[in-house]
């Protein structure tokens, strides 16, 4: 942070709520008086012309007289420029590039004869209409000019280059190489154009190359390979006959000679915003300087590669430059996206700050309070959190379910209510796949009394394969007011299971797992503890899942043996069930300690690690393919240049051979890209049944457990949701972490055989701890510097420094 400010001087702000690109604003001596003006255009159409003509400082100040002429344009300015643009003239004009257009207007300076003073009119001169967008023109004595006269060269977006030669077009050509609009600027000692090519290379093209009809490949003079993106180019007048090019690059700074020959570079520390490079003195003994604002509002000054001052911005400028007025000389000038006009300078307003004495401290005692600082927060509760009343409430209820086509749909309502008025609520839900909430994210402006917002939980319309392995819903609300800290409030509710599940009249026996769950108290009638499926007193229950395959769960009371016997066409399609029955149970004998238990030995871990396989090897299939369609992507762009080199030569001969290899390719390409879908699409289904079989391992280990700090690590490491399908590598590095003391393994191997070998050993190893009484699994905490490195030394940063 610098202990330095820039001072103002000069302020206004140029409308409201208009906004200003990096190309807005020229400053030139338009009239010949000496001093500078100061040119903008909006893209809000406004054309304004500034003059300063007040006292030096600290007198100085904006006046209403300062504003010369503001003018309504009919189309967006996107840049504005000054120059000699009318034959036989030596006034300067201002050219106005618009959109499709460029306008050269003339200032007129009519003489006051009362006190109002000087009147000050736009006239236009001419304009130039062009069908493509434009994107940055640049104005100069194209050619090798004597500097009495002016051209216009525009740049559209498509890299189309057009010059107009005053009032008369001029040619018409276009950049090879391009892709992306990148700044251009022309260098009048060579008489060249420097911009950024597709290749990120700094190229140079000369004007009399590009200006030739006859050429039809343009060549660089020169070209630099950069490697970064450009942000601006600006050129420096040492002589007539020298000039340096200035580049601002993402991380670098670039100082390069006429010739192409890189002079010096600066590597930032920083994200550069704007750059304004200058000179000060005369030849031979003229110094390179150079303004660069950063990204955290600070104006850094360098003398080539040498920081000289840094100074604090009050606000965040698009664009800087340098003028000078009569009042005064070199002043900064700096705009902002918004049109805030300021004139500062480097002023020595340093914030004077004294560092208190360091008091001598016992450290000793020091320790001890921090050991019973650990132990209070260890022991903390949320008791005083709760009691603090929060600035919202939410109040979620479920309300009908509804059929839609071949799915279900839920009704959801949600009332929020706040106890003060609250600027902007954001409103979001949590859902395990394939069940979604729709809309996904609610946003509420200025919110002063209650409002109920209605949503859907649906099954996702391409997924009906999908095993859902939650019902469960966490409804977040994020809240702001402008003068309080955010906030945040949540509320969970469970999804009715007749979204998911439809109840089955006709027995079914093929079933391939059971489990019991044990209960101490009386199993709960299978009409109370499912009502809304169960309408008779029946001891068993069969659930039929809803989705493209139907899978079936049956549930069956056994109030002699005090259990549930829960059977299911496979352990992925019943932990849902297995959860509702633990929460129902719970429910009903809530004035009880319910104690639940169940056999480890039915717990599903063999189907787990099968699972865990049949994903790996989808993932390792998916890689196949991909590479596949790469290779036969490449071969197809091969045959493609074989193709219109062989049509070049205008006979049917010569393509004889080739459109067989391009159609073969082509069907082979698309039989591809149709088995790439459906290994997508199958490795979605089995990562949900992963998920789904994961949850259901954690819910039977939390019945069966001994260690419970160990279970609920076990539970945040294996129940991961990610997007990428990397669940194996992610529980692999969790996993051996957790027993990194214990068992090592090479968790950098990317065998997926080792993976799957890796991931049973840890697995077992922490079940058998979960469920047998032992200490806490050993964790080895790894200290890590965490302290930044520069791979650059300070003393290394200045290249080719002269």
């Amino acid at each position: 942070m610098s202990l330095f400010k820039v001072r103002d001087c000069w302020s206004t702000v140029c409308g409201r709520g208009e906004t200003f690109g990096c190309d807005s604003l020229a400053v030139d001596d338009l009239f010949g008086a000496g001093e500078d003006s100061i040119i903008l255009g909006s893209f809000d159409g406004v054309l304004r012309v500034f003059g300063v003509h007040s006292a030096p400082p600290p007198d100085l100040r904006y006046l209403p007289s300062d504003l010369l002429i503001e003018v309504q344009m009919d189309s967006p300015v996107l840049q504005v420029c000054t120059g000699k643009l009318i034959s036989c003239s030596p006034s300067k004009n201002i050219a106005v590039l618009h959109p499709f257009s460029i306008v050269v207007y003339g200032v007129n300076c009519i003489a006051g004869s009362t006190d109002h003073g000087d009147q000050y009119v736009l006239e236009m001169i001419y304009e130039h209409k062009f069908d493509r967008s434009a994107y940055q023109m640049v104005v100069g004595p194209f050619g090798g000019g004597s500097g009495s006269r002016d051209f216009v060269f525009v740049m559209s977006l498509d890299g189309a280059v057009t010059v107009y030669e005053q009032q008369v077009f001029g040619f018409r050509t276009a950049l090879p190489n391009y892709l992306h609009p990148f700044p251009i600027k022309y260098v009048q000692s060579v008489d060249a154009f420097i911009t950024l090519n597709a290749d990120l290379c700094l190229v140079c093209y000369k004007y009399q190359e590009l200006a030739d009809p006859s050429l039809k490949q343009k060549w660089p003079v020169w070209s630099c390979t950069l490697g970064e993106t450009v942000y601006d180019i600006q050129t420096v007048e040492i002589t007539p006959s020298a000039t340096t090019i200035h580049v601002l690059g993402e991380r670098n700074y670039y100082c390069f000679q006429g010739n192409g020959v890189l002079w010096f570079m600066k590597r930032l520390q920083y994200t550069p915003c704007c750059f304004h490079p200058y000179i000060l003195g005369e030849h031979p003994d003229t110094k390179t300087m150079c303004m660069i604002v950063s990204d955290t509002d600070s104006v850094l000054v360098y003398d080539q590669t040498k920081l000289r001052w840094s100074a604090k911005l009050s606000f965040h400028p698009c664009i800087i430059a340098r003028a000078s007025f009569k009042a005064l000389q070199g002043c900064l000038v700096l705009l902002s996206e918004t049109g805030d006009l300021r004139f500062c300078y480097l002023g020595t307003e340093p914030m004077i700050f004294m560092a208190p004495e360091r008091p001598i401290k016992d450290y000793k005692d020091t320790k001890n309070k921090l050991v019973q600082l650990k132990k209070d927060l260890q022991n903390m509760s949320l008791q005083d959190e709760t009691e603090t009343l929060p600035l919202l409430k939410l109040n979620t209820r479920i309300l009908n379910l509804r059929s839609e086509g071949s799915g279900k749909l839920c009704d959801i309502e949600i009332d929020v209510s706040p106890s003060l008025v609250i600027s902007s609520v954001q409103i979001t839900f949590q859902m395990v796949a394939p069940l979604v909430i729709s809309p996904t994210v609610v946003h509420l402006k200025d919110l002063n009394e209650s409002m109920t917002v209605r949503v859907i939980a649906h099954r996702e319309n391409d997924d009906i394969e999908s095993v859902v392995s939650s019902t469960e819903c966490i409804v977040c609300a994020y809240y702001s007011r402008i003068s309080d800290v955010p906030g945040s409030v949540q509320q969970t509710v469970r999804l009715p299971m007749s979204l998911v599940y439809d109840v089955c009249l006709t027995p079914h026996l093929d079933f391939s797992w059971s489990a019991k769950i044990s209960v101490d108290e009386s199993p709960v009638a299978m009409k109370i503890l499912f009502k809304e499926f169960a309408d008779s007193s029946l001891a068993e229950l069969y659930f039929q899942t809803i989705s493209g395959m139907s899978k079936y769960v049956c549930v069956t009371a056994l109030p002699a043996n005090r259990s549930y016997e829960i059977r299911s066409s496979g352990p992925e399609y019943a932990n849902i069930i297995i959860e509702e029955i633990l929460f129902r149970h719970k429910e009903y004998y809530k004035t009880k300690k319910c104690v639940m238990r169940c056999d480890k030995n039915e717990m599903p871990v063999a189907e787990f690690y099968q699972m865990i396989e049949e994903h790996v090897a989808l993932k390792g299939r998916l890689e196949f393919v991909q590479e596949e369609i790469f290779s036969l992507c490449s071969q197809y762009r091969i045959i493609q240049k074989c193709l219109f080199n062989k049509l070049k030569e205008n006979t049917v001969q010569s393509v004889s051979g080739l459109n067989i290899l391009i159609d073969n390719t082509h069907e082979t390409l698309s039989e591809k890209m149709s088995e790439i879908k459906f290994v997508k699409q199958e490795l979605k289904v089995k990562f949900s049944q992963l998920i789904s079989l994961s949850r259901l391992l954690v819910t039977m280990l939390s019945l069966c457990s001994k260690n419970d700090k160990i279970l609920e690590e076990f539970k945040e490491t294996v129940v991961y949701f990610t997007d990428n399908q990397n669940w194996e590598n992610i529980v692999l590095q969790s996993l051996s972490y957790l027993v990194s003391s214990k068992i090592t393994l090479n968790v950098q191997s990317d065998d997926p055989v080792h993976v799957v070998m890796s991931l049973r050993t840890l697995i077992d190893y922490v079940i058998q701890h979960i469920t047998s009484i032992k200490d806490e699994l050993p964790v080895k905490l790894k200290k890590e510097n965490t302290r930044g490195v520069s791979p650059i030394l300070e003393s290394e940063e200045d290249f080719y420094t002269s």
